[in-house]
């Protein structure tokens, strides 16, 4: 009797113990990769990142057009730390109504386009403020991490246009 006694007790401590081991709520999800993502109505950007090597830098990440009408990126400013705006890269860009524009591919195909050149300098590890502006859908304001040109960015920087 003393056996089956020490045995549940056992038992009992052991689940008590492992308790602390069960799986949990994860309250905080973010989506895979090194960017970072915005929402405006049907437009969305995601992962976008700027890539420096201190002289040199380039966006890279996706703009999103869930609208049944295409829009333009007609603009993409950098909102300086005090305040003023910058302009950082012109010239307009398509995107298709249901459709996506990936910029920093490494690759060429449908979609895909080198990262695009900016004229501002970031310095890795940083974060820099941007404001993309659409012709329909508006102004979408970003927060973009700065990261350095080696490993799989360094092909980013290098073919940027």
């Amino acid at each position: 009797m003393k056996r089956t006694s020490l045995a549940v007790i056992a038992a009992a401590i052991a689940c008590l113990s492992l308790a602390g081991c069960a799986a949990s709520t994860v309250n905080d999800v973010s989506a895979a990769g090194g960017g970072t993502n915005a929402t405006n109505g049907d437009i969305s950007l995601r992962n976008i990142l700027i890539v420096s090597d201190g002289s040199k830098t380039a966006l890279s990440g996706a703009v999103i057009n869930n609208a049944q009408d295409g829009d333009k990126v007609t603009g993409v400013d950098l909102i300086q730390a005090d305040g003023r705006v910058v302009p950082a890269a012109k010239g307009a860009i398509a995107i298709p109504p249901r459709g996506a524009v990936y910029y920093g591919a490494t690759t060429t195909g449908r979609d895909l386009n080198p990262a695009l050149a900016l004229s501002l300098k970031g310095q890795p590890g940083g974060i820099v403020t941007l404001v993309f502006t659409f012709e329909e859908a508006g102004d979408v304001k970003i927060q973009a991490p700065v990261v350095s040109a080696v490993g799989e960015y360094a092909a980013t920087l290098k073919d940027a246009k």
